[in-house]
């Protein structure tokens, strides 16, 4: 009998259209021979839903509400496309967790490290992988002292550009580049409305952006480089998912050494996070190479970079959502 896949997707954060349409992607490319489909819909009231097809997902019949705990009766192992906040942090993992269902990707703990950047970062800054310099800002535990100090260090230790980042955002929601230290408190406010953690970056100029995929639990498949070239300065969210103007090149064009280094740390830093299943690795490259974040739940649109370095590197895409599923545990 074959097995049936729960396919996740909506959710609670200001990423769920990104995770409708990595869903939209799956279902065309799903291997239906091998398994059945399950689409289970989170929607933005907190409840689950049971659905036929994804097209009208977003006003669903309320019949089709589906407890928490009937999901073992209904799919055999889950399969999430819920970017950001809430569907890629850890929660809905240890939901599963909590109702013994095999699941795909990253568990509850990498999860929660690498969706926080600023645990993230101060986690690679111990184990002595570079980094550009940072500092964080964490206005739950922090006093008015505290951050005019950090602000102040900021002014005086960083260069320009500077980039301002909820710690626990994806898709470059909420990051706001900034060009004079005149606009930092503005840039600060603006984050502070999606987290009340808020992670301050040195910026580069003139480097490269260079993606890498990894597949596996005990052995790893890493995929060739990827190079991202945005139409603009900033590859925000604007420029990831509307504007469709940024070039990728693959192999990025990089000297066969740095692509060695690269595919060694991303390794290290899939194994330092206890990573499993899937996940994206992004890397600066300029005088040397910087690690810049781990996304266990990257992108499946039609322009994701995940999918299209697989495929580039020899797995199509349905085969790689075949081996995504064999991976869960």
């Amino acid at each position: 009998m074959k097995k049936t896949i729960g396919l996740f997707f909506g959710g609670l954060s200001n990423e769920a259209e990104v995770s409708v349409n990595s869903a939209e992607n799956v279902v065309r490319n799903f291997d239906y021979e091998k398994y059945g489909l399950a689409l289970i819909y989170w929607h933005s009231n907190g409840i689950f839903y049971l659905l036929d097809k994804i097209e009208g997902a977003k006003n669903p019949d309320k019949k089709n509400q589906i407890a928490v705990e009937r999901f073992p009766e209904k799919f055999d192992v889950a399969l999430l496309m819920t970017h950001g906040k809430f569907g890629e942090d850890g929660v809905l993992q240890g939901l599963l967790e909590c109702q013994k269902i095999k699941y795909c990707g990253c568990h509850v703990l990498s999860s929660a490290l690498c969706m926080d950047k600023a645990v993230f970062k101060t986690f690679l800054a111990g184990q002595k992988i570079n980094q550009v310099k940072f500092r964080v800002i964490n206005y739950g535990t922090a006093g008015q002292n505290g951050i005019d100090r950090i602000i102040s260090e900021i002014k005086n230790d960083f260069q320009l550009p500077v980039f301002v980042k909820p710690s626990n955002s994806g898709s470059s929601v909420g990051i706001i580049r900034i060009e004079s230290f005149e606009n930092i408190n503005a840039a600060i406010d603006e984050a502070r409305k999606y987290d009340a953690k808020i992670v301050i970056e040195e910026g580069l100029t003139g480097h490269q952006e260079i993606e890498i995929a990894v597949l596996g639990n005990k052995e790893l498949f890493i995929s060739m480089p990827g190079e991202l070239i945005p139409s603009k300065e900033f590859y925000d969210y604007e420029e990831k998912y509307k504007l469709g103007k940024t070039k990728i090149v693959a192999p990025a064009r990089i000297t066969p050494e740095q692509t060695q280094e690269i595919k060694e740390l991303a390794a290290k830093i899939y194994r330092f996070c206890d990573c499993n299943g899937f996940a994206r690795i992004d890397f600066f490259v300029k005088d040397r190479i910087y690690v810049n974040e781990v996304n266990t739940l990257p992108g499946f649109t039609d322009i994701s970079m995940f999918p299209f370095l697989m495929q580039k590197s020899g797995i199509p895409y349905r085969d790689l959502i075949n081996k995504i599923i064999e991976l869960a545990y």
